[in-house]
């Protein structure tokens, strides 16, 4: 397996290390736990966005039930990439319902049941809002220490304000009736 450059003991401390080489200039375990803490803020989202899409009745706004349906299939997206970016980083990406949980509770996201459209949507403008500021914060954390993993934090910050944005008009827009 070496070769004629590396000797065995380089080749061992590159398969242990994976991705993360000397360049990485961020803590990884405080970059796994913090993807982690992310990851079950997400997975709560999901599961407050499908309660949402379950009980809004779609006469009432077709659109809604839709939209609900759609950010939840985003939400669920996010998990799955800070789980791959955790798995890269050499972490176990976090899976146990209670551990999910008691993160996402630390991070101040509990999923809620509004009694009507408008309150569910607030509910979720609320709740993009909190996880825009993590990842904003974050991301101004890793600076350019962890540079691949501030790329999918772009990317997920990007597409959860375009949620906020979205639901933001949405309460506008019902707002003026």
């Amino acid at each position: 397996m070496p070769n004629q450059k590396n000797s065995p003991g380089e080749v061992q401390q590159a398969i242990l290390q994976g991705a993360v080489t000397r360049e990485y200039r961020a803590d990884a375990e405080r970059i796994i736990q913090a993807l982690n803490g992310l990851r079950s803020t997400e997975i709560m989202s999901y599961l407050q966005y499908m309660q949402h899409q379950y009980m809004a009745v779609s006469l009432l706004s077709p659109g809604l039930k839709t939209e609900f349906q759609a950010h939840a299939t985003q939400e669920l997206d996010h998990a799955n990439r800070l789980a791959d970016r955790v798995q890269q980083l050499g972490g176990v990406p976090v899976y146990d319902p209670k551990e999910i949980s008691s993160k996402a509770a630390n991070a101040g996201v509990v999923p809620e049941q509004g009694a009507t459209l408008a309150e569910m949507v607030v509910e979720d403008l609320m709740l993009e809002r909190q996880q825009i500021e993590v990842y904003s914060g974050l991301i101004r954390e890793i600076g350019d220490g962890d540079l691949v993993t501030r790329h999918v934090l772009l990317g997920i910050l990007a597409e959860t304000e375009k949620h906020a944005s979205e639901l933001a008009d949405y309460l506008k827009r019902t707002s003026d009736k």
